[in-house]
C-alpha cells in the first residue's frame, strides 16, 4: 500500500498526516490489520476511520505497536488485557487518540489497528487516516465560537458580563492544568438557525458538526439556545468525543456544542460545561462514569466506585466522591480541577500549539 503524508503547520512543532486507504469490514464487523507509521519524535496521534452512518457505531478492537504488542484490546478481544488505554464507541466516524496516559508510551514505527463496526453482518467500507503531531506538548488551544440563533450573538458578546465571566473561568480552569486560551473569534451561524437553535442531539447533533469548514488548529463551539434528546434530562453540552476529530472539518466529530439556556442565571456552569466538554473533544474521559462502571485510564485521578455513594437513581455524587470536585466527574460540581496526567493529555492533542 502506498501513503501520502500531508503536513500542517502548527505555532509549536508540527501535525504531520498519512493517507491509510480503504478498508471494508467482514461479516463479523472487523477490518483487515489497519497499518500506520508514526515518525519519530511524535507526541501523539489520531487514526481516524468512516465516515459509515449515524445509525451505526465503530470502536478499535486491538491495536498493536511496531514490536508487534498489543497496546490496546477490545474487551470482548480473546486476548483482552487491562491496558493503560481506552477507546471511544462512537457513531460514524471513529478517532482513536493515542496515548491516553503518560503511563503508555506511543513508540515510533510501523503500528496496526483493528476497527470493528457493529454492522449487523454487513460489509461497511471505511476511509482511514492518521495524524501525527511532533514537537512536544503544547500549551495553547484556539477557540472559535458560532452563535446559533441565540440572544447573544457576534455585536453584543464583548459587552455581556456573564459571557466575560464564562471566558473567566475557562481560562482559569484550563490553565490551571497548563493549557491557554489563545485566539477567540466569535460569528453569527449563517446555515440553517431555524433548525439547530433547539438542537435535537438524538438527529442533528452530528449534521450540524458537519457544517464546520475550517481546518486547522482550532476548537470549534457551537452555541445553541437549548439542546434536547428523546431520552429525557437537561443537556447542557455535548462533545464529539472523547476524543473528537482534531484539525480536520466538515466531519461528524469536528466540534462541540454548548447549550446557552443558564448564561445568565449560571454563567459558571455554563464555563464548566464548555471546560467539560472541551476536554472531551481533547481526549479526556470522565474520572468515574455516573454508575461508576468505568473509569478513565490514568493513574493520578481518583476513583468513585462505592455503591452507597450513589443516589436513588444509581448515579453517584460529585459530593460523596473523591474525585467529585474534577473537571472531568460526570456530573457539575464547585469544581473543576485537573491532574497533572490529565494536563499532559490535554497538551498533546494535534489541536493544542
Amino acid at each position: 500500500m502506498a501513503f501520502l503524508l500531508w503536513s500542517l503547520i502548527a505555532c509549536n512543532g508540527e501535525n504531520t498526516g498519512e493517507d491509510l486507504g480503504e478498508y471494508t469490514t467482514d461479516t463479523g464487523g472487523l477490518t483487515e490489520d489497519i497499518p500506520f507509521s508514526v515518525p519519530d519524535g511524535s507526541s501523539s496521534a489520531v487514526v481516524y476511520c468512516g465516515p459509515y452512518g449515524d445509525n451505526l457505531v465503530g470502536t478499535a478492537w486491538e491495536i498493536k505497536d511496531a514490536d508487534g504488542n498489543y497496546i490496546y484490546t477490545n474487551e470482548f478481544h480473546d486476548d483482552y488485557a487491562p491496558t493503560k488505554m481506552r477507546v471511544g464507541n462512537l457513531d460514524d466516524l471513529l478517532p482513536v487518540l493515542m496515548p491516553v496516559s503518560p503511563d503508555l508510551d506511543l513508540s515510533a514505527g510501523d503500528h496496526t489497528m483493528k476497527v470493528w463496526i457493529a454492522s449487523n453482518g454487513q460489509p461497511v467500507t471505511v476511509k482511514c487516516d492518521a495524524i501525527y503531531r511532533s514537537g512536544g506538548e503544547g500549551s495553547s488551544i484556539d477557540l472559535h465560537f458560532w452563535f446559533v440563533g441565540t440572544d447573544l450573538n457576534e455585536s453584543n458578546v464583548d459587552k455581556d458580563e456573564d459571557w466575560s465571566t464564562v471566558m473567566a473561568h475557562v481560562r482559569k480552569w484550563w490553565g490551571a492544568g497548563g493549557l491557554e486560551v489563545g485566539d477567540v473569534t466569535y460569528d453569527d451561524f449563517t446555515g440553517s438557525v431555524d433548525q439547530y437553535t433547539v438542537l435535537d442531539a438524538d438527529t442533528e447533533f452530528n449534521d450540524l458538526l458537519r457544517t464546520t469548514d475550517e481546518d486547522g488548529e482550532v476548537l470549534t463551539i457551537f452555541l445553541v439556545q437549548e439542546i434536547t434528546s428523546s431520552s429525557g434530562g437537561t443537556i447542557l453540552g455535548q462533545s464529539a468525543g472523547p476524543p473528537g476529530l482534531p484539525t480536520v472539518s466538515g466531519t461528524s466529530k469536528s466540534g462541540m456544542v454548548v447549550t446557552m439556556a443558564d448564561l445568565h442565571d449560571d454563567p459558571v456552569g455554563v464555563a464548566r460545561t464548555i471546560a467539560h466538554e472541551g476536554a472531551h473533544f481533547l481526549g479526556l474521559f470522565h474520572t468515574t462514569e455516573k454508575d461508576g462502571s468505568n473509569h478513565d485510564p490514568l493513574g493520578d485521578t481518583p476513583e468513585c466506585t462505592d455503591s452507597d455513594d450513589a443516589n436513588s437513581n444509581g448515579t453517584l455524587e460529585p459530593d460523596e466522591c473523591p474525585d467529585g470536585g474534577n473537571l472531568m466527574f460526570w456530573g457539575q460540581s464547585d469544581a473543576a480541577d485537573i491532574s497533572d496526567d490529565q494536563s499532559w493529555v490535554l497538551r498533546r492533542n494535534p489541536d493544542v500549539y
